[in-house]
């Protein structure tokens, strides 16, 4: 049966008693990118940004609210130039630093938490942007502070905490494809100790897309609601208790397939998403602070298809194909410990993972899914330590983290083409840092880490078996699979002036890569193998030149660039050959202007991306295929009046371009959507 609308799960999570942790400090809602701004992903702690050795991106509120966009993966790739691969029917993953993209399972090579917790995202499609204030963007490895999957980079999303005056908003849009959509948040103080946040939001896409080429692409409609909560306690002696929660649901999500197929391999989708978590912090001292959080999050998901068969696919009556449900359970404790300038920040983390799988025949049957039940359970102790010499100009980093994990393949009903099995091991992964500050604001920094991401139940125990052309083609696991390991080093140069509007840096960054996990295929059987070696290297550049500040206006006018340059992405395949890494571009940028006078806003947004190779899936022998460059533009324009009210224009694709980030898959073309705002 298909699931239901709920819109009362919104109102619930206000009620639930096991919601999401807040952030672990009283964080500031200065998210402007500037010399004082502070952040918490790159030690888990709260640290000035100019002092940190790590690339950290931060994408403000008001970044977030000028990007055409509401989805996570939107705003990332339009701000911070990282590879992002998107499919219509809400389906999106991201890749950083040369590592592709990837959209499902609990394995990937970038980390995405929510206020420090684990998102519980495999599809990050399913996080929007109503209830963020800022997203920072950790690039390079992180496993001695995260553990697994962090060996890309890290994304934090910090979501809204109002602790003063209670304020508020109303939103009603409309746009192309026949698209309206309406959000509320309320938030702030409520008496002299508590204070929350509340929002809402739904988005309906009511008519399929065009394309740039003028096309109709069927089957693309779409329902989602969402919403968030935080309720927070202040307890005295600073301690603090915070409970918050989040929630994700989408309805007849309409997925069209590869265009190759034409109409005939489409389908539908449900997905459900929440998160919980408590978190409790407070001082044992004037130098020592303590946090604890336990987190639950879920991801169901139900697919539907309208057609049997594969190779020759035939029309039948709607039925539930597949559904995967995902738990992650967990504990965080952390201490931090300063005297003087210097901290030490140390933790244990807990996390146990489970994935169900279930396949269905078209008559409701059950049958034996493609990959087996898993499970991942992770104990995990860490410390950091940073050090700030000559009055803070001088930071040195250093820091390690024990991980040790419990993989298993369960037991799954009706697959009985594997023998449940289970693989325990360690690892120690450390990094150094180091940053120092000239008078002036240049600053050299550069970071050396190791990371890790552990092999998944499909790499270890999946099977299918396909058959082309009277040719039986079987994909099967490998147990003896070992965790990929990589070493990961960059030196960046920046530069930052408020006075004279310049925000500046250069960073290089190189990856080996030990153990990669990759698929091979010897005659008609592909299997997993550890591959001999990988290897990434490339240059992110960020600019923003703010043309008002040197000139002592009250208004902005902003220039920037964010941008990723591949200079090499490569994996080591049998016979010690070197080939390119697939769905890696050759270069991501963002560019454009910004104008904003506190009346009226503005802005026109380039997004350019450069050839990347595939295989192409559709064609006899899976031939290597290049994709071809594009350049997409956005417009956002904004008018505040009469001090509580605001209309906003967005287009997306501006120029109407054909385009795709997946072959087979193309984007929307030009977009238009008009939005009214009440604040108080």
């Amino acid at each position: 049966m298909r699931k239901k609308w709920y819109p009362a799960c919104i109102l619930c999570l206000a009620l639930s008693p096991a919601l999401t942790q807040a952030q672990e400090k009283n964080l500031q809602n200065d998210v402007s990118v500037t010399l004082d701004e502070v952040v918490v992903t790159a030690t888990r702690s709260e640290t000035n940004l100019r002092e940190i050795p790590a690339k950290v991106e931060v994408i403000s509120r008001q970044a977030i609210e000028q990007t055409v966009g509401e989805t996570l993966t939107e705003q990332l790739k339009k701000n911070s130039s990282i590879g992002v691969i998107e499919y219509p029917g809400v389906l999106a993953g991201i890749g950083i630093r040369g590592f592709k993209p990837e959209f499902s399972g609990i394995t990937k090579h970038s980390l995405v938490l929510i206020n420090g917790r684990p998102a519980g995202a495999s599809n990050l499609a399913t996080i929007l942007v109503d209830s963020i204030e800022r997203i920072e963007l950790l690039k390079g490895p992180a496993s001695s502070l995260y553990g697994g999957e962090a060996m890309g980079g890290v994304v934090n999303i910090i979501t809204r905490k109002n602790m003063d005056a209670l304020t508020g908003s109303a939103e009603l849009g409309f746009g192309s494809f026949s698209t309206n959509y309406q959000k509320a948040s309320l938030g702030g103080g409520a008496g002299e100790y508590f204070d929350f946040d509340l929002t809402a939001g739904r988005h309906d896409q009511n008519n399929d897309f065009k394309m740039g080429n003028g096309e109709t692409r069927a089957h693309t409609r779409y329902e989602t609601q969402n919403g968030t909560v935080r309720l927070g306690a202040d307890m005295g002696a600073g301690w603090r208790v915070d409970m918050s929660g989040d929630l994700y649901q989408g309805r007849d999500i309409e997925t069209p397939g590869d265009s190759f197929d034409g109409d005939d391999k489409s389908g539908n989708k449900d997905i459900d998403r929440y998160g919980f978590d408590l978190m409790a912090g407070g001082e044992l001292g004037s130098n020592n602070q303590v946090f604890v959080t336990a987190y639950k999050t879920n991801e169901t998901s139900e697919y539907y298809k309208n057609y049997s068969g594969y190779f020759v696919p035939v029309q039948v009556p709607s039925y539930r194909s597949y559904d995967s449900e995902i738990d992650w359970l967990g504990v965080q404790i952390k201490d931090e410990f300063n005297w003087g300038p210097h901290a030490v920040i140390s933790g244990l983390d807990y996390q146990d993972i489970k994935k169900e799988s279930r396949s269905y025949n078209e008559d409701g049957s059950r049958t034996a899914p493609w990959s087996p039940d898993e499970g991942r359970t992770n104990w995990a102790g860490y410390v950091e330590t940073v050090w700030r010499f000559m009055d803070r100009a001088l930071t040195l980093t250093a820091g390690g983290r024990y991980d040790y994990f419990d993989v298993e393949t369960e037991a799954t009903p009706y697959k009985t083409d594997f023998t449940p099995n289970s693989e325990s091991f360690s690892t120690f992964s450390p990094r150094l840092g180091i940053n120092y500050l000239f008078p002036g604001g240049v600053r050299l920094h550069s970071t050396v880490g190791q990371a890790f991401v552990p092999p998944d139940a499909g790499q270890l125990a999946g099977y299918s078996e396909q058959t082309v052309g009277g040719v039986t083609m079987i994909t099967k696991g490998n147990a003896g699979l070992d965790p990929e390991t990589s070493t990961t080093y960059d030196l960046g140069l920046g530069y930052e002036s408020r006075k004279n509007g310049l925000s500046f840096d250069l960073t290089f960054f190189h990856t080996d890569v030990d153990d990669k996990i990759s698929r091979v295929t010897v005659g008609n059987i592909g299997s997993y193998e550890n591959a001999l070696s990988a290897e990434m290297e490339g240059i992110e550049t960020m600019l923003s030149f703010d043309i008002g500040a040197p000139l002592q206006w009250e208004r902005s006018l902003s220039l920037f660039v964010n941008s990723t340059h591949i200079l090499k992405a490569e994996e080591e395949v049998a016979g010690g050959e070197m080939t390119d890494i697939h769905n890696v571009a050759k270069y991501t940028m963002n560019y454009g202007l910004q104008y904003d006078d506190g009346m009226f806003d503005a802005g026109i947004h380039f997004r350019s991306q450069g050839r990347m190779k595939d295989t192409d899936w559709n064609t006899a022998g899976y031939p290597e295929i290049e994709y071809p460059s594009f350049t997409v533009a956005d417009l956002t324009a904004g008018v505040n009046f009469f001090e509580q009210h605001r209309v906003a224009l967005k287009i997306d694709n501006l120029f109407d371009e054909y385009y795709y980030e997946k072959k087979g898959f193309p984007k929307p073309g030009r977009s238009v959507f008009v939005s009214y705002v009440y604040s108080f």
